[in-house]
C-alpha cells in the first residue's frame, strides 16, 4: 500500500507525458524581449513625476499627462517605487533607482500617520493628507510595503528596513487576528487603529504579494515563512472552502469571523488566478499536496469558466451567485490588464511545478494578446481594459487610484524570470547596487520562489568585474565593510533528472483534465481524453479510472471497460467519503495519469 501511494505521489509531481505545445509568443520565445518591454514601461512613469514638490501624480491620460487633479496618492509611489526597481534590476539604468529613491522620501515624509500610526492613503500635490480620519485599510497597508520591500531588495538600504519594519509591525499590531480558528488580517480599523474588523481576500492574499513572500526570500526567517503557511491554510479553508457553493469564483469579503458578506457578490477572475499564482509560490518553498492541489483547483477553475478560449486571457469580473459576467455598461465581454498578468504569472509557475503544458498554453496565450493589444506602442505603458477582442473598453487613460506601474512591469520582470528559468532553462541576470557599510555583511540572493536547491548563482560582476566572495549554491554574497556599488548576478536553473524528464514532452495516448468543480461536494465530474497511439491503431485498450485517498487506499472505481480512442466524462459522487484531499488515476495502454481533487463538506 505505502508504495502506491509513493507511485501515486510520484506520478503526480513529475509525470513526464506532457502533451507537445509550441509558444506563440515572442515575449515566451524570446524572453529577453520583456526587458525592453519594461524599459518601455518605466520611461512612461518617469513623465508622471513631479521635480518640484516630489512623487508621482496618480491621474495619468494616455500620453502622460497629468488630468482630473494633481492629488499624489501613496498607493501611486508604492506601485512606482516597485515597478522603477525592477527595471532597474532589469537594466541597470541608475536613473529607474533615483526615481524610486525619491519617491520613497515623499511617502516617508508625508504618507505616514505620525498620530496614530499607518499609511494614509490620499494626498495631495504636496503630500498633504486630503482625509486623514479615514478607515485604514489592510489593502492600503500592505501595499505601502510593496515598493520598500522591492527597493530593499536591490539595495538593502537600511533606512528602506527601518520604514519596512515600520509598516509590517503596525499590520501585525493592529491588524491581525490571533483568535483561534479565526486567525488571519483583518480587512480595516479605524482612522486611529481602533475597532479591527472583518476579513477579505486583499487581506489574506495581498499580504503575500505585496511583502511577507519578499521578506522571506530576503531573510530565510522563519517567522515569515510560517505566516505565508497560516495565510495559505486560510486561502483553502475560506475562499477555496467557499468555492463548491458559487456559480463561479469565491467569496471575497467576510465578517470578522470569516462569515460569508453575502451584500457583495462580486468575485474577479484576476483575484482566483492570483490566489493560485500565490499558492504555487509557496509550494515551491514548502511543498505540500493540499498547496499544489489548492493551486490547480483555482487555477482551471477560471480556465473552465472565466477564460476566453478563443482569443486569449481571462474575462474580467462575474456575479459569483449567478454566474453572469459583469459589464458595466460595455456592449462587451471586456478584460483587465492586471488580471490578464495573473494568468500568465500562474501560468509559467503551474507549468513548472507540474509540467502539463496547458498552463503554459494559458500563459502564452494570454502574454501574446496583452502584447497586441494592451500595450500602447506608440506612447509605453499599457491601457486598463480592452474587450476580448482588443478593441477600446471604457476610455485609454494610463494611470489612476488602481492603477499605476506596478502591474504591466511586474508582468514584464516575472516573463523574464519565468520563462528563462522555468520553460528555457536558461541562465538570467539582475542588477544591485548596494550602499558600502562599516561592517561586513551576508546578502541572501533569492530573486523568486523556487525550491531551494533548484537556483544557484552563476556569476557575479562588481563595477564590470569578476567577483569571487560568494556561496554559488546558498546564493549568499560576502561584501566586506566598506564594500558597495554595482553587482551584476547571474542565475541559473538547477536542472535534475526529474526536471529534465519533464521538460522533454513526450507525445502522450491520454490526457487526465482536472476535475470540475473543484473543490467539490460531493458532484464532480472527471474528464479525459484516449489519443491515438503511435501506430494509428484506433482499437480500444482496457481503461480505469480510480480514487485513492492519502494512504493509497482505493475508495472508488468508477470506470472499468475497454474504450475506444474519444473524449469521455465520468460523474463521481463523494456522498460516502469525508471531507479532504483525495487522488484521482487514469490507466488505459500502460499509461497512466494522476490528478487531486477536494472534498469539501
Amino acid at each position: 500500500m505505502r508504495n502506491l501511494l509513493i507511485i501515486i505521489l510520484s506520478l503526480f509531481f513529475s509525470s513526464s507525458l506532457f502533451t507537445q505545445y509550441t509558444l506563440k509568443s515572442p515575449h515566451l520565445q524570446n524572453p529577453a524581449k520583456a526587458i525592453g518591454y519594461v524599459d518601455s514601461c518605466a520611461q512612461f512613469w518617469l513623465n508622471t513625476y513631479d521635480p518640484v514638490y516630489g512623487g508621482f501624480y496618480t491621474n495619468i491620460d494616455k500620453f502622460g499627462n497629468v488630468i482630473y487633479n494633481q492629488n499624489k496618492h501613496m498607493l501611486t509611489q508604492s506601485r512606482n517605487v516597485y515597478g522603477m526597481m525592477r527595471a532597474y534590476m532589469l537594466t541597470a539604468d541608475t536613473s529607474y533607482l533615483n526615481y524610486a529613491r525619491d519617491a520613497l522620501n515623499f511617502m516617508y515624509q508625508h504618507a505616514w500617520d505620525v498620530t496614530s500610526g499607518g499609511w494614509l492613503q490620499e494626498l495631495d500635490e504636496q503630500g498633504n493628507a486630503l482625509n486623514p480620519q479615514a478607515a485604514k485599510t489592510c489593502f492600503y497597508q500592505h501595499y505601502a510595503l510593496l515598493g520598500i520591500a522591492a527597493y530593499y531588495e536591490c539595495t538593502r538600504d537600511t533606512l528602506a528596513w527601518s520604514w519596512l519594519m515600520q509598516g509590517y509591525d503596525h499590520l501585525e499590531n493592529h491588524f491581525w487576528d490571533s483568535r483561534l480558528t479565526f486567525e488571519g488580517y483583518y480587512d480595516m480599523t479605524n482612522y486611529d487603529t481602533t475597532n479591527p474588523r472583518n476579513k477579505s481576500f486583499n487581506a489574506t492574499v495581498d499580504a503575500i504579494t505585496t511583502h511577507l513572500l519578499y521578506l522571506y526570500l530576503m531573510t530565510g526567517e522563519s517567522q515569515y515563512l510560517v505566516r505565508l503557511e497560516e495565510l495559505a491554510d486560510q486561502i483553502m479553508g475560506h475562499l477555496l472552502g467557499s468555492m463548491p457553493y458559487q456559480a463561479i469564483g469565491f467569496v471575497e469579503r467576510y465578517d470578522s469571523n470569516w462569515n460569508w458578506n453575502n451584500n457583495e457578490t462580486m468575485t474577479l477572475m484576476g483575484h482566483v488566478l492570483k490566489t493560485g499564482w500565490c499558492m504555487g509560490r509557496i509550494q515551491q518553498l514548502v511543498p505540500q499536496p493540499d498547496y499544489i492541489a489548492a493551486a490547480e483547483s483555482l487555477v482551471t477553475h477560471v480556465l473552465h469558466r472565466g477564460y476566453d478560449h478563443e482569443y486569449g486571457g481571462p474575462y474580467k469580473d462575474y456575479n459569483r451567485l449567478t454566474g453572469v459576467m459583469l459589464l458595466w455598461g460595455n456592449p462587451d465581454t471586456t478584460k483587465a490588464w492586471w488580471q490578464m498578468e495573473q494568468a500568465i504569472t500562474a501560468g509559467l509557475m503551474l507549468y513548472d511545478l507540474t509540467g502539463d503544458t496547458l498552463y503554459l498554453k494559458m500563459a502564452d496565450e494570454t502574454t501574446d494578446f496583452t502584447m497586441k493589444f494592451f500595450v500602447d506602442h506608440q506612447y509605453g505603458e499599457v491601457y486598463a481594459d480592452r474587450t476580448r477582442y482588443g478593441a477600446l473598453a471604457w476610455n485609454e487613460n494610463k494611470a489612476g487610484n488602481g492603477k499605476a506601474g506596478y502591474h504591466s512591469i511586474e508582468m514584464g520582470y516575472y516573463i523574464y524570470l519565468y520563462t528563462n528559468l522555468f520553460v528555457h532553462h536558461q541562465p538570467v541576470v539582475l542588477h544591485y547596487r548596494f550602499n558600502p557599510l562599516p561592517d561586513n555583511r551576508d546578502i541572501l540572493l533569492t530573486p523568486l520562489a523556487i525550491s531551494n536547491d533548484a537556483l544557484q548563482i552563476q556569476q557575479v560582476l562588481h563595477e564590470g568585474q569578476p567577483y569571487t566572495d560568494y556561496d554559488p549554491i546558498a546564493r549568499v554574497l560576502h561584501l566586506p565593510a566598506g564594500t558597495g556599488g554595482h553587482f551584476e548576478v547571474t542565475y541559473e536553473r538547477v536542472v535534475t533528472p526529474i526536471l529534465a524528464s519533464k521538460n522533454e514532452q513526450l507525445p502522450q495516448q491520454i490526457h487526465l483534465y482536472q476535475n470540475y468543480p473543484n473543490p467539490f461536494n460531493p458532484m464532480t465530474t472527471i474528464s479525459y481524453q484516449l489519443t491515438v497511439g503511435p501506430s494509428g491503431r484506433r482499437t480500444g485498450s482496457q481503461v480505469t479510472v480510480r480514487i485513492f485517498d492519502l494512504t493509497g487506499q482505493k475508495v472508488a472505481e468508477i470506470i472499468n471497460q475497454i474504450q475506444p480512442a474519444g473524449a469521455y466524462q465520468v460523474q463521481f459522487n463523494g456522498s460516502g467519503l469525508a471531507s479532504g484531499l483525495y487522488i484521482y488515476q487514469l490507466q488505459a495502454g500502460g499509461i497512466s495519469e494522476t490528478r487531486k481533487m477536494i472534498l469539501m463538506k
